[in-house]
């Protein structure tokens, strides 16, 4: 069924599963960090992509069985997922770090998060 799901869902959308679990990625990951990660908090959105990802390739080889090429399908789906929210929760704990340098005090300018809320 949730097999059955996901290529319906590619069909619609005109994209290879594998864009699939990029822009599902980015998008879960987005979704979370607008809505919950505040404060230290950041890396909260990319556990969540990692959770939602782990659980979907279970699925996949409780589905299709842990054939050599369904773990390596499994380890290329994971870092098509994973690789873009890495990239934005490191890039954004570098920002962060240079902010509060600049800043002098070791607190990012703006607010606790370095995410100035007007």
């Amino acid at each position: 069924m949730f097999n059955a799901l996901k290529t319906e869902l590619s069909e619609v959308l005109h994209l290879s599963k594998d864009a699939l679990h990029i822009h599902l990625g980015l998008a879960i990951y987005l979704a979370v960090l607008l809505t919950l990660a505040r404060g230290r908090r950041l890396w909260l959105p990319w556990v969540t992509v990692l959770a939602f990802e782990l659980f979907n390739e279970a699925i996949d080889i409780f589905h299709h069985g842990p054939s050599t090429a369904e773990l390596s399908g499994s380890v290329k789906d994971i870092i098509n997922t994973m690789l873009w929210p890495t990239v934005l929760l490191v890039a954004t704990h570098i920002l962060l770090r240079r902010a509060r340098q600049m800043d002098g005090t070791g607190e990012a300018v703006g607010s606790e998060d370095g995410f100035s809320r007007r």
